[in-house]
């Protein structure tokens, strides 16, 4: 069973820095590779549990967010 520590551990090891956050009914990931944390709402997963994904799935989906932050220039 996957635990939002156990996805931030993965995440945090792959060098992503996003911090996943459970919402009502869904994900989101904060940025925090600077002073300030800064929340990326544009970025959201829509799964009510955080063990629906596994810790390597929520490590894609960090990837896969953080490929939309840099290209869509949300920091």
């Amino acid at each position: 069973m996957t635990t939002l520590a156990a996805a931030n551990r993965a995440i945090a090891k792959a060098g992503i820095p996003l911090e996943l956050i459970r919402g009502e009914g869904y994900h989101y990931f904060v940025y925090n590779g600077s002073e300030e944390n800064v929340l990326v709402d544009d970025v959201s997963i829509y799964v009510c549990y955080t063990n629906t994904y596994s810790a390597a799935e929520w490590t894609a989906e960090a990837g896969y967010a953080m490929e939309k932050i840099t290209a869509d220039n949300l920091l």
